[in-house]
């Protein structure tokens, strides 16, 4: 038997199917760079990102573009649709291209005194500062 409690813990916000609407979007740290979207509450957050890549493609050094509500660090995740994160028209978003570093990319930068994250080191890349051992003969 399911409870009330548990069944509603499970439902995603209603998705709110509507006409177009437009959003604004920075891509850049210039305030006057901005493009206005025309989108539907259906659209996916990775769909809008795609619709800036189009017009402002991206630099060499990214491999990854975020969107975040305009003065917020919450970055979108691409399968929500702009209705499930409660998008309205006239809504303001930040949008900037980054990189995704890889363990390596990480671990040069620590050696280099820039603190990335906390990330467990692979075995095979542990350096011991123990005297080696002598070998059972």
């Amino acid at each position: 038997k399911l409870s009330a409690q548990s069944v509603a813990l499970d439902l995603e916000p209603p998705l709110v199917v509507g006409g177009p609407m437009k959003i604004t979007v920075y891509y850049s740290p210039d305030p006057d760079r901005c493009a206005d979207l025309e989108v539907e509450p259906t659209d996916t957050i990775k769909s809008v990102k795609q619709k800036i890549i189009a017009q402002y493609g991206p630099p060499e050094w990214a491999n990854t573009a975020l969107l975040s509500p305009q003065g917020t660090k919450e970055y979108l995740e691409n399968k929500k649709r702009l209705a499930q994160c409660r998008v309205q028209p006239g809504s303001v978003f930040k949008f900037s291209y980054a990189r995704n570093l890889t363990t390596e990319e990480k671990m040069e930068m620590n050696t280099q005194g820039i603190q990335t994250e906390e990330f467990p080191v692979p075995p095979q890349m542990s350096i011991s500062t123990l005297p080696p051992r002598p070998l059972p003969y």
